[in-house]
């Protein structure tokens, strides 16, 4: 038979959401700054920082959830 593995600690667990936090952050605030950078350069307003939050926000979302499913099994 298979052996289950043991729960989370509390401080796997905390640690895993700190890593989820960055993992939805990180991608936010890197494609913002890539947005606003192009927007800079080649003057669309803010266009490009309004479409780099949409897919850093999608990148991020899809990252956690790929870090929640593989953490909490």
């Amino acid at each position: 038979m298979k052996q289950q593995p043991p729960p989370p600690s509390m401080w796997g667990s905390l640690g895993a959401l700190a890593g989820m936090g960055f993992t939805i952050a990180v991608p936010i605030v890197f494609f913002a700054v890539l947005g606003n950078y192009l927007d800079g350069l080649i003057h669309t307003g803010s266009l490009f920082i309004l479409l780099g939050l949409l897919l850093g926000l999608i990148t991020g979302t899809y990252g956690a959830y790929r870090l929640f499913k593989s953490v909490f099994k």
